[in-house]
C-alpha cells in the first residue's frame, strides 16, 4: 500500500480528484491536521465571478481584487487561514475551461505558482480539482 500524499509536503500542488474521492480524500487530510476549504464556482461564471466565487468561497480578507494576482497574494499569505497545512478543493471549473480557455489556464498557473510558494515556505497546499485538464496529474492513491 502506497502513502497518500498528504503525508509528505513534497506533494503539495495541484490535481485532478474524481468526485467519488472526496470523502475519502477529506478523511485523509483531517487526520493529517490540515486544515481543508472548498469553492465552487457556478456554471455560467467567467473569470470575474469565478474570481469572485473564489474569493467569497475561502473566505479572503476585504482587500481582495478579484483579480489574478489578488488571488496569488491571497492563496500565498500567510495570515490568511492559518494552519499547519492547506486542502483546497475547487468545484465547477469545467465549464470555465470551455468558455474560456485562457483564463483556465491563468487560473491553473497561479494556482501551481501558489501552491509552489507555500510548499517552499514549508506549508504544504494541496488544490484539488473535480475537471480534469492537460497536464494535472490525478491525486495519488493511498
Amino acid at each position: 500500500m502506497s502513502t497518500h500524499p498528504f503525508k509528505s509536503s513534497d506533494s503539495s500542488g495541484v490535481y485532478f480528484l474524481p468526485p467519488a474521492r472526496l470523502i475519502a480524500t477529506e478523511a485523509a487530510a483531517g487526520k493529517e491536521r490540515l486544515r481543508i476549504l472548498k469553492a465552487e464556482i457556478s456554471a455560467h461564471a467567467d473569470r470575474d465571478k469565478a474570481l469572485g466565487q473564489l474569493g467569497t468561497d475561502l473566505g479572503f480578507p476585504i482587500w481582495y481584487g478579484g483579480n489574478f494576482d489578488a488571488l496569488f497574494d491571497c492563496l500565498t499569505d500567510s495570515d490568511w487561514q492559518p494552519a499547519k497545512g492547506h486542502v483546497l478543493v475547487i468545484r465547477g471549473v469545467a465549464e470555465l475551461r470551455s468558455t474560456d480557455p485562457e483564463s483556465f489556464s491563468t487560473l491553473i498557473e497561479v494556482f501551481r505558482a501558489a501552491a509552489d510558494v507555500r510548499k517552499e515556505a514549508g506549508s504544504p497546499f494541496w488544490i484539488l480539482l473535480d475537471t480534469p485538464a492537460r497536464g494535472i496529474p490525478p491525486l495519488p492513491e493511498a
